[in-house]
């Protein structure tokens, strides 16, 4: 009898030491609807925009040049990139890309989007416009 009431005291100060462990973490939260990635300019780094179940990434690939994904799991992407997008450099430029040999349409595409030269030293963003009734995903470098 005694062992056993040692051994139920001894599980539940272990019980109340590992929670007290687990509540010093750090608590997970979920993303927001609208997800926006910024970074210093030149970073490689992707940015992200997640809006109304269509998500977009694009990473600089440097040369005015874009890495370009996006991803949904209902509906068609069925957007011709080269003409739903544009640069808008530090002073406020709109900059028209030249191609994109990505994909259309299906739930998931990818491909390049380029630019002609533009100054990318001072920031700038790309625009992307009218995906999924959002009128504009702007990410920043």
């Amino acid at each position: 009898m005694r062992i056993s009431g040692i051994i139920i005291a001894l599980l539940i100060l272990i019980a109340v030491a590992v929670g007290g462990c687990l509540s010093g973490s750090e608590p997970k939260t979920e993303k927001p609807a609208a997800i926006e990635k910024t970074a210093a300019a030149g970073s490689s780094e992707p940015r992200e925009n997640a809006e109304a179940g269509v998500t977009i990434t694009a990473v600089y690939l440097g040369n005015n040049a874009f890495d370009i994904k996006l991803d949904t799991h209902s509906g068609s992407l069925d957007y011709e990139m080269a003409k739903i997008s544009y640069v808008r450099d530090s002073k406020g430029n709109i900059i028209k890309p030249d191609s994109w040999d990505g994909g259309i349409g299906g739930h998931h595409f990818e491909g390049t989007l380029k630019f002609p030269k533009f100054d990318d030293s001072k920031g700038f963003e790309l625009v992307i416009q009218d995906v999924a009734e959002v009128k504009e995903r702007v990410l920043k470098w």
